[in-house]
């Protein structure tokens, strides 16, 4: 016994207003092991193949309600999946164009061969495994288009850009709609990269698959990600390359992992080589600053000498304090924490900057839902929230208006943001904020920012520049709430 090679949920519908033809179809068909349902006119036809939709009807030419070349398109629009093939005992050349224009499948001459009807099933059968095999093919790579966490970009033989998934959006910032057509070199790449990577598209072009390639890319901030890439060709049914698929993992995190692991062994050996400096030093600038100390009382009444004198003593106490921040930034940090109030912490830290705001229009606001406790390191922190006024104090021109908020967050996390009116931060500032000895003030370590990451890391918090603020620079520190007692 032959297996029926359509779906067990899907029946075969003979249509067929002679009783004998109807029966002799439905014995070979249940022969076959198809489901079978039966009608004997067109409008009986209608009912069931609604209720569900047959696979496949077989369908007489001349029923007493209608023609097939007639009832075709009806049938078509009412089960559009299910195949048709039309069987008449009075076959000519134009009811057969008709019917196949119609939509019908195939067609037979009555009395219907067995094995004609056989193979013509057989023949729907197998091209309907194909075009779901297609289908389930195309399905899955619309899946692995849409939710692959790697950047799948087709560029044509141009460079100009074709597609890319959702992925890339989300790295970028950028919507395909907004960049397709354009060159993906002058558009996404570093000005300094796009002769190199250019070649290596071209390569690709010409058939050299090229792999491992790592280069940044821009987002619409103009923030740089690093992309490692390998670059193949789609070619068209006759073997015509016709556009680039380049497939990219997003490496930033574990380049900057690699970068940090590098900086914290030269951060160690730069604290091992700085707390010796520091001891020595700081015996050299005590003995500094006791000799000036006498050379003071002897020089009281000489103005000028005086004034280079204090130039000295200022020069060594901005050296003292250089090296006590290199020291602080590369020397563990521990932490002596005690549950307070917050506020208590920055109020601290604005009374240590307060000399910098004389002669000035500053004025600092506190917003604060309620009186937040943290176990924190107070001297720590103070030194974290000196270390941000002291930046908006010099970024802002006057007047200056300084804002701190505090708000409970719904993740047990206290809320801290510092928001001044002054120019704000470029991207690049932003992305470097955090780095060690990056600054843009001509006096400085550059370790300020750092360090008070670190702090605040220590804490196991996070602290971060709001890239979406418009107006002057919001730093947000994101705490562990004190569990009550």
């Amino acid at each position: 016994m032959k297996t029926s090679t359509i779906d067990v949920t899907a029946d075969v519908l003979v249509v067929e207003d002679d009783a004998d033809t109807r029966a002799s179809l439905r014995d070979v068909l249940e022969l076959d092991d198809y489901s079978v349902e039966v009608a004997a006119t067109a409008a009986e036809a209608r009912q069931k193949i609604q209720s569900p939709g047959a696979a496949i009807m077989i369908l007489d030419r001349n029923l007493p309600d209608g023609m097939a070349e007639d009832l075709l398109p009806d049938f078509r629009e009412l089960a559009p999946e299910t195949e048709i093939i039309v069987v008449t005992g009075y076959a000519d050349l134009n009811s057969t164009i008709a019917a196949l224009k119609n939509g019908a499948v195939d067609f037979l001459l009555k009395p219907v061969n067995p094995e004609a009807l056989r193979n013509s099933i057989s023949r729907i059968s197998e091209r309907r495994r194909m075009e779901q095999a297609l289908h389930e093919e195309h399905e899955f790579a619309r899946r692995i288009f849409k939710t692959a966490e790697a950047v799948l970009l087709v560029l044509d033989l141009e460079g100009r850009i074709v597609r890319f998934n959702p992925y890339l959006t989300k790295i970028s910032g950028w919507e395909l709609e907004e960049v397709a057509g354009l060159d993906w070199f002058e558009t996404f790449l570093p000005v300094e990269y796009r002769e190199e990577i250019r070649e290596v598209f071209l390569q690709t072009a010409a058939g050299v698959e090229t792999r491992g390639i790592v280069n940044p890319i821009l987002t619409r901030e103009g923030l740089p990600r690093q992309i490692r890439w390998s670059n193949t060709t789609i070619k068209d049914e006759s073997g015509v390359t016709i556009s680039v698929l380049a497939i990219g993992l997003d490496v930033t995190d574990l380049i900057e992992a690699q970068q940090r692991a590098v900086r914290s062994d030269r951060l160690a050996t730069i604290g091992q080589t700085m707390a010796a400096l520091a001891h020595e030093s700081r015996n050299a600038l005590q003995r500094i600053q006791a000799s000036c100390d006498l050379l003071g009382l002897e020089l009281q009444e000489r103005n000028g000498a005086n004034k280079d004198l204090q130039k000295i003593q200022q020069a060594a106490c901005d050296l003292n304090t250089h090296l006590e921040e290199v020291r602080s930034f590369a020397a563990p940090i521990q932490l002596r924490l005690e549950r307070v109030a917050i506020s208590t912490v920055w109020q601290r830290a604005w009374e240590h900057v307060k000399h910098l705001t004389l002669g000035r229009t500053v004025v600092l606001r506190e917003q604060q839902a309620s009186e937040a406790i943290c176990e924190i390191d107070v001297l720590r922190m103070v030194q974290v929230f000196r270390n941000l006024f002291e930046n908006s104090l010099l970024a802002c021109q006057d007047p200056v208006e300084i804002e701190v908020g505090c708000k409970e967050l719904p993740t047990n996390k206290i809320q801290l943001s510092v928001t001044d009116n002054g120019t704000g931060l470029l991207p690049e500032q932003q992305h470097k904020v955090f780095e060690a000895f990056y600054t843009t003030k001509e006096t400085g370590t550059g370790l300020g920012m750092a360090i008070a990451q670190r702090i605040v890391e220590a804490h196991q918090g996070t602290i971060a520049v709001d890239a979406a603020w418009q107006s002057g620079a919001r730093f947000v520190i994101q705490l562990p709430k004190s569990q009550e007692e």
